[in-house]
């Protein structure tokens, strides 16, 4: 059941409030999505995500900002049921809702950890045949801005970074994107700022996120090597499902290159292509 493997302690946001709220949480918590609960209670009232944030950016109050009427699942619901609703929906986290109020919030690692990391069958079973064979990448001297650019035409939300000769140098995704754009974002507001206190940095106005909505991301013009995380962690093509499960939960990613023996890159492995394996359970 969901109970088993949900996060109770929940971090979240309440209505009234602003973007600026929201934004303050994400930052402190490094949390990309959040429930939205009444002031002064539990009742789940809606889901506000920094995808919300940037399709909405001359907006300011929460309420109009969220989603409304988010799809929940109880404490008693089967976890192949949660997942069924992740894979269809294309969601990562579901909040819990008991009698009203919000209990607690279930993702997909959640899920994966729960039902394939000690499973004796997944323990031994490769993740061959679940990689993703067509990778996205780019040269590691793409400018950066440029590269998001194919990033969003491919309709991927990461880029595998590769040298010279071929060989895999790195990995960006969308969310290195929006804290690259933020850290210019920051850099402009704390020049202008004029306002009291010291957090500055999440200070920011409509008109910088809807310069971030519009795609004309203030990203700086530098080679995409600059900026990629080059300590990536990576699996491979025999890595088994458990072996896996473990090494994103523990890392705390959603994705990871697949290399070949010889260091090649051959695919990615994201932590939705294996839930899909709850629903045979």
């Amino acid at each position: 059941m969901v109970k088993d493997c949900m996060q109770s302690e929940v971090v979240s946001v309440t209505v009234p409030g602003t973007r600026d709220d929201v934004l303050q949480v994400m930052a402190e918590k490094q949390m990309n999505g959040l429930p939205v609960v009444k002031k002064g209670s539990k009742t789940l009232v809606g889901i506000v995500t920094r995808t919300d944030l940037l399709k909405k950016a001359d907006e300011n109050q929460l309420a109009l900002l969220m989603v409304r009427d988010p799809v929940t699942v109880a404490p008693s619901t089967k976890i192949e049921k949660a997942a069924e609703i992740m894979i269809e929906n294309n969601f990562r986290r579901l909040p819990v809702v008991s009698k009203g109020e919000l209990v607690g919030m279930i993702s997909v690692p959640d899920i994966i950890g729960e039902i394939l990391e000690n499973k004796k069958e997944y323990q031994s079973e490769s993740i061959a045949k679940y990689i993703q064979r067509q990778v996205i990448s780019v040269w590691d001297q793409t400018p950066l801005p440029l590269s998001y650019m194919i990033m969003e035409m491919a309709g991927r939300n990461s880029l595998v970074i590769v040298g010279a000769g071929g060989g895999v140098s790195g990995l960006i995704t969308v969310s290195d994107y929006l804290r690259l754009s933020e850290v210019t974002i920051e850099d402009n507001v704390s020049d202008t700022y004029s306002g009291e206190g010291s957090n500055v940095d999440w200070a920011w106005t409509s008109k910088d996120f809807l310069i971030v909505t519009k795609k004309l991301l203030k990203l700086p013009n530098v080679p995409v090597a600059n900026v990629m995380t080059q300590n990536m962690i990576s699996v491979s093509e025999v890595t088994t499902v458990a072996e896996c499960v473990s090494t994103l939960r523990k890392n705390e990613i959603d994705q990871a290159p697949v290399l070949s023996a010889a260091g090649n890159l051959i695919g990615m492995i994201e932590d939705r292509d294996l839930l899909k394996l709850v629903l045979t359970e």
